[in-house]
């Protein structure tokens, strides 16, 4: 099952709104077992992971009759843009199933483990059943909230700030803190999300492009750039300017900035206007009637088949979004550097009143990259405690 996993590793960022898929067909006769053919889900319409599984063994004139197929989802058991991979698997003839997790999709929901059940085949369901759902967590945050798994991602000093403190007349554009090593991680993470979320701060001071830039990237398409501009005060000259971006804004500034919103649509640029927050719970400190309610917005990119977003800040949105509750996890990169409590600080408007209420990691995980530090890890809310 591990190297099924591996296998459907090989299409992240690829899928959606499809899930991540690896298949193994498996001959175990023999004392040892035997690994045939590995397959994988490559993308939207293409086949599915049991399929290519099959038809790479066909290819190399093997046998799957009285086989063993590994999977790390439960096989579907409708049409949709494919064909039912019960069919397949029954029509090669293989003779037992061992499925990671079961899919919670209702249009399969069980439905092909017991078909295939029913028509003979041995079916085992729940093995390395925490790495498969670890896998498809965008996926099933999806199909659960409607929404995709957001993570945190931020390259931050060791004092936890963004950058120095900007000085008057300084340039537009980024201020490295990480070297190379961990910058290239950061486009391995932007190449396996379907969206890159920023606020309009970040695009006025910094002016990036929120693209995959690597040679050796998994994947060719670009994740779509969503700024959270509620004010509606991106410039036509920024980078995110140009088709590929949608910007969340506030009906309030379509309505008072008219002529800039048709200015960036004819730059290619999609616009979205997304409620104001509808109660306590959501609505920030200022009240303005340009915020928008974040949750809503994150609905709205869960309704355009995003299943796992990346937001890289600033200060305002990362602290927006966790005192809405709405950070699944975290990805922290760590410079071996100080700069001062004038530096602009990953966390704007958050206040916790105790330790006990403060979010926290579970289970983090540290890896090096030259001399910097990434910190992951699935992010919870409250009742923490020193061990």
């Amino acid at each position: 099952m591990r190297l099924a996993l591996a296998a459907a590793e090989s299409a992240r960022g690829a899928t959606s709104p499809n899930p991540l898929v690896g298949a193994l067909i498996v001959d175990e006769s023999a004392i040892e077992p035997r690994v045939l053919a590995t397959g994988f889900h490559v993308a939207v319409g293409r086949a599915h992971a049991e399929v290519d599984a099959l038809r790479r063994l066909s290819e190399a004139g093997g046998d799957p009759r009285g086989k063993t197929l590994y999977v790390t989802l439960e096989p579907c058991n409708h049409v949709g843009r494919t064909g039912k991979c019960t069919d397949a698997i029954l029509a090669a003839g293989i003779a037992r199933v061992v499925v990671g997790i079961g899919d919670p999709n209702p249009r399969v929901a069980g439905g092909g483990a017991d078909r295939l059940r029913q028509a003979g085949l041995s079916v085992l369901v729940g093995i390395e059943e925490a790495a498969c759902r670890w896998q498809n967590r965008g996926y099933l945050r999806w199909l659960r909230c409607g929404r995709p798994q957001l993570v945190m991602k931020a390259a931050i000093s060791l004092d936890g700030r963004l950058a120095p403190r900007a000085q008057p007349g300084a340039s537009i554009g980024p201020r490295w803190l990480t070297g190379q090593l961990a910058r290239h991680k950061a486009h391995l993470l932007r190449a396996g999300c379907d969206a890159i979320l920023v606020g309009a701060q970040t695009v006025l001071a910094d002016d990036p492009a929120l693209t995959v830039r690597l040679s050796d990237a998994p994947r060719s398409k670009q994740p779509l750039r969503v700024i959270f501009d509620g004010s509606l005060r991106t410039p036509t000259t920024a980078k995110v300017a140009s088709p590929g971006s949608l910007i969340l804004t506030s009906d309030a500034s379509l309505r008072l900035k008219p002529d800039h919103a048709s200015a960036l649509r004819d730059q290619g640029v999609e616009l979205a206007a997304v409620p104001s927050p509808s109660s306590i719970d959501v609505a920030s400190r200022r009240g303005s009637p340009t915020d928008i309610d974040l949750h809503q917005a994150l609905r709205l990119l869960g309704e355009r088949n995003i299943l796992f977003a990346l937001c890289e800040g600033g200060g305002i949105l990362h602290g927006a979004f966790l005192e809405a509750g709405l950070y699944d996890e975290v990805a922290l990169f760590v410079a071996p550097l100080l700069l001062g409590d004038e530096g602009v600080p990953l966390l704007r408007h958050v206040s916790v009143p105790d330790v006990s209420a403060s979010s926290w990691l579970a289970s983090p995980s540290v890896t090096q990259l030259g001399s910097d530090l990434l910190i992951e890890g699935e992010l919870r809310r409250g009742g923490f405690s020193v061990k």
